[in-house]
């Protein structure tokens, strides 16, 4: 298509397919980007370490990551004003305290992240501070360190450093290395039918047997049963429903009319319910 701006019908420079590149490839240019430049940019971003996982953080950046988090929980302290029942002193030998801490400087980072106005701050930092606060208060109470004014460390009963657990090895092993499988059996037309699973190795020499399973034939009711409903009574075609207590696939439903309740008939196919899908199967 010509453009409407230049006097000729050659096509414009941007109208032009882009030339293959040096690997061959043709598209759209990228801009220009100044390496000094882009290499400036990159930089802004956070740094490698924030978003992993505390305990990940790699040997070489744990450092930078104390001294950023400490730095950011003094402006947390300060901006929202937080007393030492909150967040004490000594946050930082409580695993818990800087697992929560980390995770709201990560938080607020991402919610300021774009550096455009939005929903994030309001609706997803502040509501979370007022619960992390709430939060962090409860687990100071139960350190104890508030209290006494100073830093305490947790109690341990008996051999056990505190906050472990006394695990019952065997038990577990035991647990932990039990498969479970699952599978979906027919039942039998009649009677009663047994089955049992059998562990084979890799040569298919039986190892064990389970205990057996009777299965019995699927029960049919005797009698099928039926029940009408009014399900709505509007003045203009009321609707039915019907139920049929029974599980055969043999089964259908044709409706009849009486004009008194003794004699009936077949209804015409003019007077056929229109929706068939409020017959009730159970």
């Amino acid at each position: 298509m010509a453009s409407p701006w230049v006097e000729d019908d050659e096509p414009t420079d941007w109208e032009a397919p882009a030339a293959a590149d040096d690997d061959g490839q043709t598209g759209t240019p990228l801009p220009y980007v100044d390496p000094e430049v882009a290499a400036e940019l990159a930089g802004e971003g956070p740094p490698v370490w924030m978003g992993t996982r505390w305990r990940e953080i790699k040997a070489e950046h744990q450092w930078e990551a104390w001294n950023t988090l400490r730095r950011w929980v003094d402006w947390f302290v300060a901006e929202y004003r937080l007393v030492t029942s909150v967040v004490p002193p000594c946050w930082y030998k409580h695993s818990d305290l800087t697992a929560e801490l980390y995770a709201a400087m990560c938080m607020e980072y991402k919610v300021w992240e774009e550096q455009a106005p939005g929903l994030g701050p309001m609706m997803m930092w502040h509501p979370h501070v007022e619960m992390l606060t709430a939060r962090l208060r409860r687990m100071v109470d139960e350190a104890g360190c508030a209290k006494i004014g100073r830093h305490k460390e947790p109690e341990a009963y008996g051999d056990r450093p505190a906050f472990t657990l006394d695990y019952d090895e065997d038990d577990f092993t035991a647990w932990a290395g039990t498969t479970r499988e699952q599978d979906t059996l027919e039942r039998p037309a009649t009677g009663v039918q047994y089955v049992r699973a059998r562990v084979v190795d890799g040569d298919g020499g039986q190892v064990a047997v389970s205990n057996p399973v009777g299965l019995a034939a699927s029960r049919q009711p005797e009698d099928v049963a039926v029940v009408l409903e009014m399900s709505s009574s509007t003045p203009s075609a009321p609707r039915l429903a019907v139920s049929v207590a029974d599980s055969r696939d043999d089964l259908s439903v044709e409706w009849e009319s009486s004009p008194d309740g003794h004699i009936w008939g077949t209804l015409g196919d003019e007077q056929q319910p229109e929706d068939s899908s409020e017959e009730e199967r159970r």
